[in-house]
């Protein structure tokens, strides 16, 4: 085979790809986090995160969020509930904490924000709940980015969600990437490296 042959497989496969990305954006807002079947939590250091290892391995996406009403942050305005929790957030990131940001303009969207419910982080895994388990268990000493909500003293009290979206597809690598990154354009967790 020549080159140019190669390079018309690869273009036709590009435009078959942008073909099925455009059919996509058509029905991404029609894609929802499950969560009928949510996992909720108050994180402490009693909290026994291997409730996620009895579940079924699989891959896709999932979502963490932090119940807004929880009883730590009563009787503050919403708004001041979010931006309480940044700065929380933020302290073990001066400590030399190994974790995921805050991201400001997310945080910015946040401003009015009037839900229980706000989506915090958004990832993707090849076995989810796996995944799930390092975001609040993984030592903070560990190089790889996660969470580690256990190790964060200042944010026990409060109440989280994890919902999931099955994603069994032979085409992962290439589909939920942009599964991804589409969802948090749309949901805008606070927190991650995107």
């Amino acid at each position: 085979m020549k080159i140019n042959d190669y390079q018309d497989i690869i273009s036709k496969f590009d435009i078959d790809i942008t073909m099925h990305v455009e059919i996509l954006k058509k029905h991404i807002s029609n894609i929802r986090f499950d969560t009928g079947n949510a996992v909720c939590f108050t994180l402490s250091d009693d909290f026994d995160s291997s409730l996620f290892l009895k579940k079924e391995k699989m891959q896709g996406l999932y979502m963490f969020e932090l119940n807004l009403d929880t009883y730590l942050n009563a009787g503050v305005k919403r708004e001041t509930r979010i931006k309480n929790f940044a700065q929380a957030w933020k302290m073990k990131k001066q400590d030399s904490f190994f974790s995921s940001s805050t991201i400001q303009k997310r945080l910015k969207v946040r401003e009015v924000f009037k839900e229980q419910w706000l989506p915090i982080y958004i990832g993707k895994n090849k076995n989810i709940y796996c995944r799930i388990r390092e975001h609040i268990d993984l030592s903070p000493q560990k190089q790889t980015y996660a969470m580690k909500l256990r190790h964060r003293k200042n944010l026990h009290g409060l109440e989280f969600r994890v919902s999931t979206i099955e994603l069994d597809v032979k085409n992962y690598d290439f589909i939920v990437p942009y599964v991804e990154r589409s969802l948090r354009e749309e949901y805008h967790p606070i927190i991650g490296k995107q």
